[in-house]
């Protein structure tokens, strides 16, 4: 990681933390919590982490296309 993509790269990490945390949350209120519209909730919450899962796929995707770009970048052309 080069400090060109280190700040994006972090907010992805931050990102891949905080829907964890959501979907953690969910799940622990799942065990207490039982009825027709929670279900409908946890099915939207993993429709939710699918889409974030994806998200953070392509965030590294782009960081290592940066990072390759920038190493491009730098070099001395002859």
């Amino acid at each position: 990681m080069t400090s060109d993509t280190s700040g994006l790269k972090r907010e992805i990490e931050s990102f891949k933390q905080f829907t964890s945390k959501l979907s953690d949350k969910i799940n622990s209120v799942g065990e207490i919590w039982q009825d027709a519209n929670f279900a409908s909730l946890q099915t939207q919450i993993g429709e939710l982490a699918k889409a974030s899962r994806s998200v953070v796929e392509n965030g590294d995707m782009v960081c290592k296309n940066a990072e390759r770009f920038f190493t491009v970048a730098k070099e001395d052309v002859k």
